[in-house]
């Protein structure tokens, strides 16, 4: 075997070297580009191999088109699988130089040319792509490492290589010296496409990675994955966990135990069973968790387990989310609703039992006022009270009808609260107790004053009789984040939890006579105002908030 052979036979095994590459590298990650590019190199490769068989001629007319017509085909692909790899569309200047260089070689061959002029145009159009493919790696590609280098400078010197070939193929010396050069180019080109890809791989990753990092981070939910086996532990949960529940991460990672030490008494139950049913697809649990502050929230998880061998759990992974403020319009939905159930009621029986009653008393006070009943007399004005007492509480029921007139005025709150105050100071003087007013400058507000005088009475006396003799009641108004806010705070020993929990919800009242209805007059009569009630409550008293939004007011 010649050195020209041996030279060639390198150059063969550079070509089916890049082509094994690609070939690995398309069955790897089934990139369309590497596709093209297995295609170009593999028509490449039949070139170079069918043209050195010994019953092939070279000089046939024939033989040199579909030579022609394969080196073209071969350098569009190049082109097109490269376009692809960068992400850009093919340049329309190369179909024109493909046609060109087809055109002038089929017209050299035509016309019986030497072979240089009819192997010129082809080398240089190919020659080209080699050189921009190379330019490409160089400047297009936007990863770190040494790949797209290298890579880029074997195409370059290719290039130059198969423009420089036609002009030193006479050279006896060059041939074979030139063959093995190709050779080592395209086993270069291999490597170098094997670096890129990984490195290209490997950033991509680490891109995606930063990017998922990046939103687990900045979620307002809690993402987290927790190890089950083969000890229990997180092995991530995103800082929004602190926001919402006061603990770090590192606690959390510090304490596999937190989270469950976090779980609401009375929703420990709830959440052993949904921990018993992690088979399940997707399950989820809606419970409440106690923040380090040690106050209560309500959190929606949704699970999905992970399995290993044996079809066990070995990690749970899911999202947490705080829908305290969800719950709170659920509970103010099913409140309005139970107003409106009972609105409703009163407004439809309170004429027909009206009626009757008012005869009765009439009669009893007709009657009454007979000698032959003197004897009787406290008993008809304790019926009469009784009868009076069941009006009033008729009328408050009727306070509940969602279809009321409102009568809105412009109004300055603050003034309602001074005019009330010698009948609420009589109250607390008369329980020694003592109210305090302190109103800060507000706007005026579009409201109905009877309304608001019957909440401001309903809360005071709540508070008063909540407090012991000797503590006092104070009555605030301020703005705050555009709203006007009434509190009304007491120094009682504050709410019981069972009884926050279903506060102005109709008939209920921890008072031995008392019917239930007074704080759900007061969210009835804050809905139709657009205004909304929070609570405050501790064993030092509690507040209550009753906040106008600053839209129903004017300037101050």
């Amino acid at each position: 075997m010649t050195f020209i052979d041996t030279s060639l036979l390198a150059t063969i095994s550079g070509t089916m070297a890049v082509l094994l590459v690609y070939i690995y590298l398309y069955v790897q990650y089934k990139e369309p580009f590497i596709g093209l590019w297995i295609l170009s190199w593999l028509i490449h490769l039949i070139r170079i191999i069918c043209f050195k068989m010994p019953f092939i001629r070279e000089s046939d007319l024939e033989v040199q088109i579909i030579f022609q017509f394969l080196s073209v085909l071969s350098s569009l692909l190049l082109v097109w699988g490269s376009n692809k790899f960068i992400s850009k569309g093919v340049n329309r200047l190369w179909l024109y130089g493909a046609v060109l260089s087809t055109i002038l070689s089929e017209l050299a061959i035509g016309f019986h040319q030497d072979y240089f002029y009819k192997a010129l145009p082809s080398c240089i159009f190919i020659g080209s792509i080699y050189i921009w493919t190379g330019m490409v790696f160089f400047y297009y590609l936007n990863i770190t490492g040494v790949g797209k280098y290298i890579t880029g400078a074997a195409f370059l010197l290719l290039g130059v290589h198969t423009i420089d070939y036609i002009f030193m193929e006479n050279v006896v010396w060059f041939a074979p010296w030139g063959y093995l050069f190709d050779a080592i180019l395209r086993f270069i080109i291999a490597v170098g496409t094997l670096l890129v890809y990984f490195e290209k791989t490997r950033q991509d990753l680490t891109n995606k990675e930063k990017y998922y990092r990046l939103f687990t981070e900045n979620a307002v939910d809690i993402i987290f994955r927790y190890r089950i086996v083969p000890e229990q532990g997180f092995e991530y949960i995103s800082p929004a966990v602190t926001e919402i529940t006061g603990y770090t991460a590192e606690e959390f990672y510090n304490d596999p135990e937190l989270i469950f030490k976090m779980i609401h008494p009375k929703d420990v139950a709830l959440y052993e069973d949904a921990k018993k049913n992690f088979h399940l697809v997707n399950p989820m649990v809606t419970t409440r968790i106690l923040c380090k502050n040690l106050s209560e929230i309500w959190v929606e998880q949704k699970f999905n387990p992970i399995y290993g061998e044996n079809n066990q759990i070995i990690a749970i992974e899911g999202i947490a989310r705080d829908i305290t403020t969800r719950k709170m319009l659920e509970q103010d939905v099913a409140r309005l609703d139970r107003l409106n159930t009972v609105g409703q009621m009163a407004a439809s029986v309170a004429h027909e039992i009206r009626n009757p009653m008012t005869t009765v008393r009439g009669y009893l006070q007709l009657i009454g006022n007979k000698k032959e009943f003197a004897l009787y007399k406290e008993q008809f004005v304790l019926v009469m009270d009784e009868l009076d007492r069941t009006n009033s509480i008729i009328s408050e029921y009727l306070s509940l009808s969602q279809n009321r007139v409102m009568d809105f005025k412009l109004c300055q709150l603050n003034e309602i609260i001074e005019s009330m105050y010698p009948l609420l100071q009589a109250d607390s003087n008369a329980c020694n107790k003592y109210i305090m007013l302190e109103l800060q400058r507000i706007p005026e507000l579009y409201i109905d004053e009877k309304e608001i005088r019957q909440l401001i009475l309903n809360l005071v006396r709540n508070g008063l009789e909540s407090m012991k003799e000797g503590k006092s009641l104070t009555i605030r108004t301020y703005l705050e984040n555009e709203e006007t806010i009434l509190a009304i705070r007491d120094e009682g020993g504050g709410i019981a939890a069972h009884v926050l929990d279903n506060l102005g919800k109709p008939f209920v009242t921890t008072k031995t006579d008392g019917t239930g209805i007074g704080l759900a007059i007061c969210y009835r009569i804050a809905n139709r105002h657009k205004a909304k009630i929070t609570v405050e409550t501790s064993t030092q008293g509690t507040t209550f908030f009753i906040c106008f939004k600053l839209s129903q007011g004017l300037a101050v």
